[in-house]
């Protein structure tokens, strides 16, 4: 492992804020790449380049300091990670004053090295995880089974069984990036999950991530998607505290094989799109309960127009009778449940929808004719069409 400067930048302001002491860092070279005087950063420090030959620590006096290029009375260290020397610390004085300083400030030194290794460690391998998500979504994984195998092995993944991708999307607030504990949450989010080791959760924005479940344990495409609603209800419980009641969950459908999840990702894509436009469907909805609306907005601007105005003509210009008429299917056909949703009486419910079907000339408490009606009740909300005017 390679002593950065930023690290030991971090070592000197920590140690000395600990102990007052004039602390200098060097490399495997012997340069000063750290130090409580700005001025002897970049020189030689003859001492430290014997430390690194002998592995072994040199106290300096005044002395015996001038003999020594760029040196000073004190003490030299080596640092050590695992059995290799990546460079040396030295705290500068007089030897009977920083001796008893040494051994915990070389202790405290290797504990802050050891812990940014694994911090290193960390960080790469959530890029490992996010470059592999990205390869699953966007189809572009090794043909490979085996290398894909491997590339999950490393990662402490098995990625032979079942999975599905979730998207979780919340307002685009920024909290969640500039809170200081995200890995928490993250561990969080896959705690909601069966065996949450082998969840992948990836944030693909500061407002969107992707989850590729594990599904190995579910029996039947049922259980599949009981379990997977619960695990959104967990989410939104775990989550709520950060991100409010903004989230929106989507799931796409089971894959066997991980090449196939790309579709699992277009499904849960849709799905969002869809309770984006639908918000009375809830905030959480798998690919299937989503299957009439994704074909209303997949249906082109100008059909679903076109359906508007040959179903509901100017109907569109009466705005109470047209919320009668969403009351009506919001109660399925239920005239006193629709009567109490809209707080009037059920003779002037039936007064409406005799209005309703002599405009019409179609009866919206007719299935038939019902259906068509609210196709082209949610065309008109999906497009934002306006009022058409009486041809």
């Amino acid at each position: 492992m390679k002593l950065k400067k930023f690290l030991a930048d971090k070592i000197v302001s920590r140690t000395m804020e600990v102990t007052q002491l004039n602390i200098n860092v060097m490399d495997k070279d012997g340069i000063i790449i750290s130090s409580s005087d700005d001025k002897r950063i970049n020189t030689f420090h003859e001492a430290a380049r014997q430390v690194i030959a002998s592995g072994e620590e040199i106290v300096l006096t005044a002395s015996e300091s001038r003999k020594w290029t760029g040196t000073r009375p004190g003490i030299n260290m080596p640092i050590f990670f695992d059995t290799e020397i990546v460079g040396v610390i030295g705290i500068s004085g007089s030897p009977r004053e920083v001796i008893p300083f040494g051994k915990a400030v070389r202790m405290m030194t290797e504990m802050m090295l050891q812990q940014a290794y694994l911090t290193e460690q960390m960080a790469m391998e959530e890029r490992s995880l996010n470059f592999l998500i990205q390869d699953i979504i966007s189809g572009t994984l090794d043909p490979s089974p085996a290398v894909v195998q491997s590339r999950g092995e490393l990662l402490g993944l098995d990625l032979s069984g079942p999975r599905s991708i979730i998207i979780v999307q919340a307002a685009p607030t920024g909290e969640w990036t500039e809170s200081p504990s995200r890995r928490k949450w993250l561990s969080k989010m896959a705690a909601c999950f069966y065996q949450p080791q082998q969840v992948c959760i990836s944030a693909v924005s500061h407002n969107r991530w992707i989850i590729v479940t594990d599904l190995r344990h579910c029996r039947s495409h049922q259980h599949v998607k009981q379990y997977l609603s619960e695990a959104a209800q967990r989410l939104r419980t775990a989550l709520s505290p950060i991100l409010g009641d903004s989230l929106l969950i989507t799931m796409g459908n089971r894959y066997d094989r991980i090449r196939d999840l790309e579709h699992s990702f277009k499904e849960a894509q849709q799905t969002l799109q869809v309770i984006e436009s639908f918000p009375e469907k809830g905030p959480i909805c798998h690919f299937d309960d989503a299957t009439l609306e994704l074909m209303l907005i997949e249906t082109p601007g100008p059909s679903r127009k076109r359906a508007v105005e040959q179903i509901l003509g100017t109907l569109v210009q009466h705005p109470e009778l047209m919320d009668t008429l969403q009351a009506l299917f919001s109660s399925d056909l239920n005239l006193t449940n629709a009567a109490l949703r809209l707080n009037i009486h059920r003779n002037t419910l039936l007064y409406r929808l005799e209005r309703i079907e002599a405009m019409l000339g179609k009866n919206p408490r007719s299935f038939a004719d019902a259906f068509r009606i609210q196709l082209a009740l949610e065309m008109h909300r999906l497009g934002g069409i306006g009022y058409f005017s009486q041809k």
